[in-house]
């Protein structure tokens, strides 16, 4: 199996299909931990699909599945690091999982 840095677009979203359908399964036949290890890998193939271009530093994004928000100070591969408000401590999150703050 190739690494998804290694795979087209088209091979990517393939890719993303089959793990769904996997996760779904997992779901339904309650496999917590093989959904967690699923829904890991699903964030991971979607990021590869995003252009880092796309990522601005320094604005603040809502991270799916956390509370707060998360400043982005580099981006690292298909990672982005920051911080969440009122935190020290850096964090790397998958740029799937960024999602711009609607300010209106």
């Amino acid at each position: 199996m190739k690494r998804y840095s290694q795979m087209t677009p088209e091979e990517l979203t393939s890719s993303i299909k089959e793990l769904e359908k996997e996760l779904i399964e997992a779901k339904k036949n309650k496999l917590e931990s093989n959904a967690a290890i699923l829904k890991q890998k699903i964030n991971l193939a979607k990021a590869y699909l995003i252009d880092p271009q796309t990522i601005q530093l320094e604005l603040k994004y809502e991270i799916e599945g956390e509370s707060g928000l998360f400043q982005v100070e580099y981006l690292n591969g298909i990672y982005a690091w920051g911080t969440f408000n009122g935190k020290i401590e850096k964090e790397a999150f998958p740029l799937s999982l960024l999602k711009p703050i609607d300010e209106n």
